[in-house]
């Protein structure tokens, strides 16, 4: 199997498609995008599909809350994308942290879910065998 889209049910279509389009990189997909439906093509992803939350017909239209979903994104500069994100108003949860994995943020887009900002550390060199 593969992994073809990541489905988000969204409240405020066009604020959330600005802000992955703007912010992140993303280009819409026309051909498979509609009224109540925008798929984003993310640099190097699976599609992201943006769901108009009360447009839709299956269960998620009914809950209160957003699910709980994280969406991750690799950059060169964790903190330069967070000094723009703060100068832009958008709710940053947690503030640039080094990790054991590399550098790391979270906030959250403008429906709602958690959007994290990352980089690997470099991992050290294979030290040669010892045998």
């Amino acid at each position: 199997m593969n992994l073809g889209f990541i489905i988000l049910y969204v409240r405020d279509m066009e604020q959330t498609k600005a802000f992955y389009v703007e912010e992140l990189g993303a280009t819409v997909v026309d051909a498979i995008s509609g009224p109540n439906f925008i798929t984003l093509r993310p640099s190097g992803g699976s599609l992201l599909g943006l769901q108009n939350k009360d447009a839709s017909q299956l269960a998620p239209k009914y809950e209160e809350q957003s699910g709980g979903v994280e969406l991750s994104f690799e950059v060169d500069d964790v903190d330069s994308v967070w000094q723009r994100w703060k100068e832009k108003g958008v709710e940053i949860v947690a503030d640039p942290i080094d990790l054991p994995f590399g550098r790391y943020f979270l906030a959250k887009d403008p429906d709602g879910h958690y959007v994290s900002i990352y980089r690997f550390a470099q991992q050290p060199a294979t030290p040669p065998n010892a045998d």
